[in-house]
């Protein structure tokens, strides 16, 4: 038999996690017996990993090797001095939780936009305002106010857009937690950020599925708007999880990263790729290393267009492309303004130009079929 060992204080409470620098996070209720699902967010080495259980991440000591994406079935031993978590016999797989994630970011790519404009339905619903006293722990006006923010829009496109939203979705929610775990900061410090939007719907997900499984006195038209809040807010973690899973992937084979960001238009949400590859050999302490950062649009007016930056140093070369001799014209019309404004930030520009591409579109195939995301044989390695 294999276990999870999870360190917790003295106390006959059990509704704290204590971690090796002293702070704790709340674990959630749980009986000796009971039978639950875990998820591994990230590998620290052979043995230590942060997993969520019912919502709550936390560090964990484990007898077998896990990786990041692995959701294995475990029983709850015992509770005191530690908590102490057996697998299930075929209870996990190491590539199942991976696989599991890349199928969903493939087979839905505007899974992200779609988050965005389903939310607006969700949470301004009139039915929702009539159940918010089953909900008392939900701020669902942090969770609109959070996803305002996550939108790149006319509101927006003036702040630190880009870094904040990182932060504000989740995406680095769990790194943030182990550094904190490991001592190398502190939540009274402000280091660890906890109203962004995966941890506000995490938790609004453990009550929405402890309130459908515990209250008798729900009509059926009141059970069916929270059953439909549950399931959007399950798909919406899950999206923000294959965004956490791909980054890691991508980091670790290719030395990438893919930020999805969601755009407002006229006639609704559209996400942006944008591909950062970074030479992990060429930088060298104290210089600045060499970037490439590729974004992939698709703008209502302008058309598809793909922006190439490279970064080496201080030196920036760019090149934009559109399917449209006029659009490029007009691009180009700015590009002084653009030059002007990159000097004044003491770059160096090798070259800034506008191009118009023969086929965008198979340009961007191609590209995406080389990255180990697209590659239809990886996948089907783990089916």
């Amino acid at each position: 038999m294999s276990f999870i060992f999870i360190p917790t204080i003295s106390s006959h409470k059990l509704n704290q996690a204590q971690f090796y620098n002293k702070s704790s996070v709340p674990l959630p209720g749980i009986s000796i017996g009971e039978i639950l699902e875990a998820g591994v967010i990230e590998k620290i080495d052979d043995q230590k990993m942060l997993i969520t259980l019912k919502g709550i991440s936390m560090q964990a000591d484990s007898e077998v090797r896990l990786n990041a994406g692995d959701r294995i079935q475990v029983k709850v031993e015992t509770l005191q001095p530690q908590l102490v978590l057996r697998i299930m016999e075929g209870g996990y797989s190491e590539e199942s939780g991976l696989s599991d994630y890349l199928k969903w970011h493939r087979s839905n790519p505007e899974a992200l936009s779609n988050m965005m404009t389903e939310a607006v339905r969700q949470f301004n619903s009139a039915d929702l305002g009539k159940l918010l006293r089953y909900l008392p722990r939900a701020d669902f006006q942090k969770i609109v106010g959070l996803l305002k923010l996550l939108l790149f829009s006319t509101e927006t496109k003036g702040t630190n857009f880009l870094k904040d939203y990182l932060g504000k979705l989740g995406l680095t929610m769990e790194s943030q937690l182990r550094n904190v775990i490991e001592g190398r900061s502190n939540i009274d410090g402000g280091d660890l950020q906890p109203e962004n939007l995966k941890g506000l719907l995490t938790e609004l997900s453990s009550d929405l599925h402890n309130l459908l499984m515990s209250e008798d006195s729900l009509d059926g038209e009141k059970e069916k708007v929270l059953e439909n809040l549950s399931k959007y807010v399950d798909s919406s973690i899950k999206t923000i999880e294959s965004q956490q899973i791909i980054n890691v992937i991508l980091q670790e084979a290719e030395s990438k990263y893919l930020f999805q960001i969601p755009i407002v238009f006229p006639d609704g949400v559209r996400k942006s790729d944008i591909f950062i590859e970074y030479d992990r050999h060429s930088k060298k302490e104290g210089e600045k290393g060499r970037y490439r950062v590729i974004f992939f649009l698709s703008m209502d007016i302008l058309g598809d267009m793909i922006i190439d930056t490279e970064l080496n140093g201080g030196k920036i070369d760019c090149v934009m492309k559109c399917a449209d001799q006029g659009v490029c014209d007009f691009i180009s019309s700015f590009l002084e303004e653009l030059r002007g404004s990159l000097l004044a930030l003491g770059c160096k520009i090798d070259m800034v130009k506008c191009v118009t591409g023969a086929d965008l579109v198979t340009e961007k195939l191609d590209y995406y079929q080389d990255r180990v995301l697209y590659n239809r044989d990886v996948i089907d390695l783990f089916a």
